[in-house]
């Protein structure tokens, strides 16, 4: 449930005429917020009070908003390696017990360039959140989107190197639900939507994906629906050893 969707939810409840609805909106809408008081706060109670609004109504908008928005604290984090690092590598892991934290254990060359490690498949992971795009000026948790949005959104995944991994992981965090693609390294590198030179210097040695609410439909076939993420990686390394012959 976007914002949106909880303030048209809250205003079906109103039971008066359509001017008194207006005076009330515009008394919510000129209002100063600051956080923790803000404009559906602010709509509650002047329902509350009212009458427009039960406690119980109140309860209930509560419990369905909660319920669909069991992702939005991703959206606080505001250290790229708190949620990028710490949040998707852990995701990740709880999801393939099996996958290991890259090492020169397990890889004798490895110097830092992917993340896991799974029976010998090198893997990177990234991770993005999906925002209103068209809403610069606030903060992430009140762009936040659902999976089913008409919003626009553009998530980037960046520093993307598919000369160092074989598999690629891209997690995708809306307010609803965590969506993955599973990718092997080729089919980063020669996607349409794969640029690369991300950064002024770098010789063409990394370069971002964009998702966006325009494309996001052309990467349904990599999307994890299966049960198993051992099994889609494999999956995925496997097109790419294939694609090698």
């Amino acid at each position: 449930m976007e914002l949106i969707e909880l303030k048209n939810k809250i205003i079906s409840h109103f039971k008066g005429n359509p001017s008194e609805l207006n005076k009330i909106l515009n008394e919510v809408e000129k209002d100063t917020s600051v956080f923790p008081f803000n404009e559906y706060e602010h709509l509650i109670s002047i329902f509350l009070s009212k009458g427009h609004l039960t406690y119980n109504d109140y309860i209930n908008i509560r419990t369905e908003y909660i319920k669909s928005n069991i992702n939005l604290w991703l959206f606080e984090i505001s250290a790229p390696r708190g949620f990028g690092e710490k949040f998707a590598q852990t995701y990740i892991k709880g999801l393939c017990p099996d996958i290991q934290i890259a090492s020169k254990k397990l890889d004798k060359r490895y110097s830092g360039q992917y993340d896991l490690w799974l029976d010998g498949i090198r893997i990177e992971v990234k991770a993005s959140r999906a925002v209103n795009s068209d809403e610069s000026s606030l903060p992430l948790y009140m762009k936040a989107l659902s999976r089913n949005t008409q919003h626009n959104f553009n998530m980037n995944f960046q520093q993307l190197k598919p000369q160092f991994c074989d598999v690629f992981i891209f997690l995708a965090v809306f307010r609803d639900q965590i969506a993955l693609w599973i990718l092997n390294s080729n089919e980063v590198k020669n996607n349409r939507y794969y640029s690369i030179g991300q950064h002024r210097g770098n010789s063409g040695n990394e370069g971002q994906l964009h998702i966006t609410q325009a494309n996001i439909k052309e990467f349904e076939k990599y999307e994890l629906k299966e049960k198993s993420l051992k099994d889609a990686i494999k999956k995925a390394y496997h097109r790419l050893q294939k694609s090698k012959k």
